[in-house]
């Protein structure tokens, strides 16, 4: 049997060719999604906590908390099973995780209003994420004259 190659056509990336900006953003990657799990489960058992005026009712920007922590709880989800999948090396994986941070940035402007240190926290986790999945250098093939 031979290796795991990058040229073979598997389906893995060989652990040689990633770098620990790809492990860090994948740490990154599952932290950020247990955070949303996180917020969802707030968001669904306290739908007092989000709210940060009396007039804004039981709605944040456009869905009720209900919804909202329902979002946060299965994009959460979905985000921990990417970071296994940067972690086992799937190919996929890196392009999903850069998809889930920039939606993840998108889905904290609606959390401004209400705590803006923490959506600016996890804003800034998400650019690391896309930074650590994007940044991957490629091998260096020698070629002999």
């Amino acid at each position: 049997m031979q290796p795991n190659s990058a040229h073979s056509g598997s389906r893995a990336v060989p652990a040689a060719d990633r770098t620990q900006w790809v492990t860090f953003a994948g740490i990154i990657l599952m932290l950020g999604g247990l955070f949303g799990v996180i917020n969802g489960l707030v968001a669904l058992l306290d739908h007092g906590y989000y709210a940060t005026t009396p007039d804004h009712g039981t709605r944040l920007l456009v869905f009720g908390f209900a919804l909202w922590g329902w979002i946060w709880v299965l994009f959460g989800c979905v985000q921990m099973l990417t970071s296994l999948g940067v972690f086992l090396g799937v190919r996929g994986a890196p392009i999903t995780g850069v998809v889930l941070a920039s939606a993840s940035m998108i889905g904290q402007l609606a959390f401004l209003s209400a705590f803006p240190l923490w959506s600016l926290v996890s804003m800034a986790m998400s650019v690391l994420v896309i930074y650590g999945l994007l940044s991957v250098p490629r091998p260096v093939v020698a070629t002999q004259d």
